[in-house]
């Protein structure tokens, strides 16, 4: 995948269809879905303004965020804990089954500020 035009579209589009999971109560695919369209959207912020996409084991490496704070417009903190939030489900998504309706919600939220604050960049 070229540019970070690509992984935002994949990032809206994996948005999209969490959404609907979420409206028929399909509350562990939405949540995993949710959590994939954040990591794109990082993908696209990281692309465009990093111009690489960090290679981390896991999704969970945060410790080049420094180089992405000039962009964010003060919004790093809350960027960096959304993310990390969300990476930290990401396992149990992938691997496990029947994460919680309060589960869900709360990585819907994170989703949320995740593509608030990347499309507010890209």
């Amino acid at each position: 995948m070229e540019g970070y035009k690509e992984h935002l579209d994949l990032a809206s589009e994996r948005f999209q269809v969490a959404t609907e999971q979420y409206g028929q109560e399909r509350y562990h695919t939405a949540a995993h879905l949710f959590i994939n369209s954040a990591i794109n959207y990082h993908n696209a912020i990281c692309q465009k303004f990093l111009k690489k996409i960090p290679s981390h084991k896991a999704h969970s490496g945060t410790s080049y965020f420094h180089e992405l704070e000039p962009y964010m417009m003060g919004d790093c903190q809350k960027y960096r804990d959304s993310y990390a939030l969300l990476v930290s489900y990401k396992g149990v998504s992938d691997y496990g089954y029947g994460l919680s309706i309060d589960a869900a919600r709360i990585i819907k939220r994170h989703a949320a500020k995740i593509k608030e604050i990347a499309q507010g960049l890209l």
